[in-house]
């Protein structure tokens, strides 16, 4: 009879605290949500103005809009000039298959289809070699370039891009989510020309 009332005792010990745990932990993901997704929303409002630099007198919204590309969503900020005409827009693209699984970044995009810059907004990759990504030796290939006139692949598998040093999946993977964004744009600009 002891020992069933001990084990008893034991039961009710570990069910009280991990009762206690999952609502401390609730707590903490409550206080915790609100200035998360406000920080989420700073890196990206600081994102678009990267990613976008050097255009001049645009307005762009507080919140993206979106469609779908490849059966994958881009979230978008259409910058538009003084006369409403499109100048150009940072995309929100999934880079997929990277080499710790799919990555976030922006890609703004002048008006004639030209990429202004690249933004990671979000990625797990290793640090040393897929975190390579955000340095500026490979990040400043991809400026200046647009979707046609370059093969939208590294040079390895017989593109135009050269991989980061021993992380040639990262680079793919960013590469294609460069190739998403700048597909998003033509589409963006076809359905405003209509």
């Amino acid at each position: 009879m002891a020992k069933e009332e001990s084990v008893f005792k034991v039961v009710l010990t570990l069910v009280l605290i991990a009762m206690v745990s999952a609502i401390l932990l609730a707590w903490v993901n409550k206080i915790t949500r609100e200035p998360i997704e406000l920080n989420k929303r700073a890196e990206t409002k600081r994102a678009v103005k990267i990613v976008l630099r050097g255009l001049k007198n645009i307005a762009y919204p507080e919140f993206p809009e979106e469609m779908e590309v490849d059966h994958s969503p881009v979230k978008y900020f259409k910058a538009v000039g003084i006369r409403g005409v499109l100048m150009g827009g940072a995309f929100i693209v999934k880079a997929p298959n990277g080499f710790s699984g799919d990555f976030e970044m922006m890609v703004g995009v002048d008006s004639s289809g030209l990429i202004i810059d690249t933004y990671v907004l979000d990625h797990k990759e290793t640090p040393g070699l897929g975190d390579g990504m955000l340095k500026e030796s490979f990040k400043e290939q991809f400026r200046g370039k647009r979707l046609a006139g370059t093969t939208w692949m590294v040079r390895k598998d017989g593109g135009d891009i050269d991989a980061i040093t021993a992380a040639t999946i990262t680079s793919r993977a960013f590469t294609a989510g460069v190739k998403r964004a700048l597909q998003a744009f033509e589409r963006l600009k076809k359905e405003g020309q209509k």
